[in-house]
């Protein structure tokens, strides 16, 4: 006999069992989405079509995201613009962990340091207005704030506006700590918290009942997503800084959160990869292109980068070149290649040229290259993982100003 109500497209399998529809739905009646996106490419669905939004006075949308190829949603907190997510189906989020994701970059902040509202809203759930019922996930005097209500966590970075920042906020039930990241850093963390109890309650995104109306949001918000578990840092890092991460495995599909997919001309794969297949370029021509990417283009914005490569030859030629336009032109700066003495060579831009110098290395062996910057550590050349000479010193790093793409080969 079988008996259970199964929900979300469950198949009940035995007494009291059911069996979800895979990596979309868990728990004992198929009630808690493993995973959600909204990713606002022109609408306010999410990925799995099971928690679509409805927008409230007239929510738009600009380019580019911060995947560079989609929109992002764009909120005029003095329309008093917003997103709802009515129930059914409901967002189980009481009594259990849970990740929440957004990219944000807001055009202005409430701040009572220069006015009598402090709440920027992002994210939120409420059954009622009491302690531990109510999830608010905002910007509050300009700092992130994860809250259940007089049980919430105050972050300690001061953000700035028309700036991308990664938000995340983790709560981990098991030992009832609520922890914020801004970039995939943790901004803070508090504990004993919660847990969160509301069981019932739309979804808001961009405004929320407490303080309601002086809580909107005003600005983009893009990429929102919630998992059923507490991510760890490793894993919110990822989040935050991955923008994208190609294997080669016969194809160009970004395994990153971003799914900042490539495009190759006259390029093949081999089975004599470093890890499993390879990328092969097969004459002078090739290559493989990443567009639009929005925080490589940005000033003063910290990058890494790394690959493996066995050359066949290093005697001159480029490996990473990024430049303003599709076609390589425009502002544009090769970042890693060869020199023609075979040397490697790393670049950034600061007005001048900014170079480090490397090795020579071997043709036809596996080489492992890594490349970062950051305004204070300036710019780094790692081989094989180890770091290679002297940092170039402190830097701003002079970006095109606008989404650039990024070559490689």
């Amino acid at each position: 006999t079988c008996n259970s109500n199964c929900l979300n497209g469950g198949t009940c399998i035995a007494m009291n069992t059911c069996q979800c529809v895979t990596n979309v739905w868990t728990g004992p009646y198929c009630q808690t989405p493993m995973r959600i996106l909204w990713a606002f490419d022109n609408n306010l669905d999410d990925l799995y079509n099971n928690f679509q939004g409805v927008g409230s006075n007239g929510p738009t949308y600009r380019s580019p995201g911060i995947t560079g190829y989609g929109t992002c949603l764009y909120l005029n907190a003095t329309s008093s613009q917003s997103v709802t997510i009515f129930t059914p189906p409901f967002l189980n989020m009481a009594l259990t962990s849970f990740s929440l994701f957004a990219w944000v970059k807001a055009t202005s902040f409430h701040n009572t340091a220069n006015g009598s509202y402090s709440d920027n809203a992002i994210f939120g759930q409420c059954q009622q207005t009491v302690q531990d019922e109510y999830l608010h996930l905002t910007v509050r005097n300009q700092y992130a704030y994860l809250g259940f209500l007089f049980d919430d966590s105050s972050g300690v970075t001061l953000l700035s506006t028309n700036t991308w920042y990664h938000m995340g906020y983790v709560y981990d039930y098991s030992t009832r700590t609520q922890y914020i990241y801004v970039n995939g850093v943790l901004d803070v963390s508090g504990s004993p918290k919660g847990p969160y109890q509301g069981t019932m309650g739309n979804l808001t995104i961009g405004t929320n009942v407490l303080h309601f109306p002086n809580n909107y949001w005003d600005g983009c918000i893009d990429q929102v997503s919630y998992a059923a578990l507490a991510k760890n840092a490793t894993e919110v890092l990822d989040e935050a800084t991955l923008t994208f991460s190609y294997s080669f495995e016969n194809n160009l599909l970004d395994s990153g959160t971003l799914g900042i997919n490539g495009t190759g001309i006259t390029i093949g794969y081999s089975t004599s990869g470093r890890v499993n297949n390879c990328l092969s370029l097969l004459c002078n021509l090739s290559y493989v292109q990443a567009t639009n990417l929005v925080l490589l283009g940005t000033v003063g914005q910290p990058y890494s980068f790394s690959i493996w490569i066995k050359p066949n030859t290093v005697v001159g030629g480029t490996i990473v070149h990024v430049s303003s336009k599709t076609t390589g032109l425009g502002w544009c700066l090769p970042m890693l290649g060869f020199t023609s003495s075979g040397n490697v060579g790393v670049q950034s831009w600061n007005y001048n040229s900014v170079s480090i110098t490397g090795p020579v290395v071997t043709t036809n062996v596996w080489t492992h290259l890594a490349v970062t910057y950051g305004p204070s550590d300036g710019l780094r050349l790692y081989v094989n993982g180890a770091q290679y000479g002297s940092a170039s010193g402190s830097y701003t790093y002079q970006a095109a100003g606008t989404p650039v793409s990024l070559l490689l080969g």
